[in-house]
């Protein structure tokens, strides 16, 4: 049976790159490439989607595998039905049958008799092998791959009919003066999810600035924002923003997360860390603002930066006793750049 992990070292070997190239590129731990390529890393795909998926697209990345074909297999992968889609298996038969001819021509050289002749070495059977071609096979499979993008079109332009639609609804019997609908109370609406386009397939929620800012307003205080004489709550938690370039990647400790693991931000994005004691990061120091519930974290080079370990160190002393810590965020953020359009929250 077909395995993610086998097709992904078939192509590695097939466009002749080691494991070590693949370690010095993306850094990724040599005993991870391997989990990768055994198969055993996707054992726990569904409790650890977003480290797992993380570390294979780096992977796909290093060997040139197109980012929609990696990204459609560990969809695969997930619901458990992955059955080859990143090497066919007319490929797959090849491979295998190639690694047959060379183990018995290798035998045959060692018994002194010469190898049989690679048919790919004769003119003609290039003709024959053309002439073999399944081009209808071929033409089904090329629409096939044209299918999710026709749907996901479809899709997308349901979800945009529907928000019209909702939206007149809206304007026309709640917001119109004098409409009797105009009484009735309303419901919170749901805060809204901005997702990237690997949304569907990480199990994290991505949050816009705007909702988080009505989250701390509306409808009762966040546990995040208390009353002046209330103290910090158990866990605090700082929006690490991609404010000046893209993180390939940043590296973060928490006591919560008990270990360093790498996250790859786009510019403009951030992702938000819960954390009890300790917060650290290294790397992309140049491209980073920290926020603190809604509140810029100045000069933070010079206040926590360790030159033993090489990393940002911040601990919850620095918050403890400060009341602006505990305030809900401002309006606009004091930063020459726009404030982070996703956050992401682990």
């Amino acid at each position: 049976m077909p395995s993610l992990g086998n097709d992904l070292a078939i192509i590695r070997k097939s466009r002749k790159i080691t494991l070590e190239e693949i370690h010095d590129s993306s850094k990724i731990p040599k005993t991870v490439l391997a989990s990768i390529e055994d198969n055993s890393i996707f054992e726990d795909i569904t409790s650890n989607p977003t480290y797992i998926r993380s570390y294979v697209r780096s992977y796909a990345k290093a060997v040139s595998i197109d980012e929609r074909d990696i990204i459609y297999a560990l969809n695969k992968v997930e619901k458990n039905s992955y059955s080859g889609s990143l090497i066919d298996d007319d490929r797959r038969q090849k491979i295998k049958d190639k690694k047959i001819s060379d183990s018995e021509g290798k035998e045959k050289r060692n018994r002194g008799e010469p190898a049989p002749t690679s048919i790919s070495e004769n003119p003609l059977s290039k003709t024959r092998e053309i002439d073999s071609v399944d081009w209808a096979d071929m033409g089904h499979q090329f629409k096939s791959t044209r299918t999710p993008s026709a749907k996901w079109r479809i899709t997308l332009t349901v979800l945009i009919l529907l928000a019209i639609g909702a939206f007149l609804i809206y304007w026309f019997y709640v917001r119109t003066p004098g409409n009797n609908a105009t009484n009735i109370p309303q419901q919170e609406p749901p805060s809204r999810t901005t997702t990237t386009d690997d949304s569907l397939q990480l199990d994290v929620r991505s949050l816009t600035i705007e909702d988080s800012a009505q989250r701390t307003r509306g409808g009762g205080r966040s546990s995040q924002f208390r009353e002046a004489g209330e103290g910090l709550p158990d866990t605090l938690s700082i929006v690490l923003y991609a404010a000046y370039g893209t993180l390939e990647p940043v590296r973060v400790y928490t006591d919560i997360l008990d270990e360093v693991n790498p996250y790859w931000i786009e510019n403009g994005e951030a992702i938000r860390f819960n954390f009890v004691n300790d917060f650290q990061f290294r790397d992309g120091l140049d491209n980073i603002i920290l926020l603190m519930n809604g509140h810029v974290i100045p000069d933070f080079r010079e206040r926590f930066f360790n030159p033993e370990t090489g990393r940002i160190e911040i601990t919850r002393s620095f918050f403890q006793d400060d009341p602006r810590w505990l305030q809900p965020p401002p309006d606009t953020l004091d930063i020459d750049v726009p404030p982070p359009s996703i956050i992401h929250q682990l």
